[in-house]
């Protein structure tokens, strides 16, 4: 079999979770709750600010991702309009099983230097022996703790 010379396919930008009512009320229940705390300590800051987090995490989490193109090459990842050269990424890992299919990328920028690919349905093999050709792989195969906490709670 022939390795291509470029992949390319069309993936959301991050996993989206479904959240059903239960997801809601259990997490305006622990805001309340902090609020209330913060509010016998009588720390009105901190209990402003927890409502503030309350409220962005309901809003972000409604939010669905875009699906951008992406592509893999011989020089660079493109994500919809982001472009990473393989000189910046240290090195990667697939995880594959019943609740992930990434590919996931450790690069050298200090401020988010994790990338996620979602593979939605690209064979994780060929992707692992594609980007082998240009990129040390990690031996890791397991998903991130962030990957593992956020499928946890759904997030």
């Amino acid at each position: 079999m022939t390795t291509p010379q470029k992949i390319s396919w069309h993936a959301p930008e991050y996993r989206h979770y479904e959240k059903n009512a239960g997801w809601y009320v259990t997490l305006i229940s622990i805001v309340i709750l902090i609020i209330g705390f913060f509010l016998v300590q009588k720390d009105a800051f901190a209990a402003i600010t927890t409502g503030l987090l309350g409220v962005l995490v309901v809003v972000f989490s409604r939010q669905k991702p875009e699906i951008v193109p992406v592509e893999l090459d011989h020089k660079a990842l493109k994500m919809g309009k982001i472009e990473i050269p393989y000189k910046q990424i240290k090195h990667f890992w697939v995880v594959h099983n019943e609740k992930h299919k990434t590919v996931n990328l450790e690069t050298t920028t200090l401020v988010n230097n994790m990338v996620i690919l979602e593979l939605e349905d690209q064979d994780p093999e060929q992707i692992r022996q594609f980007l082998s050709r240009y990129l040390p792989e990690h031996p890791e195969t397991e998903p991130t703790p962030i990957q593992r906490i956020t499928h946890w709670l759904k997030f």
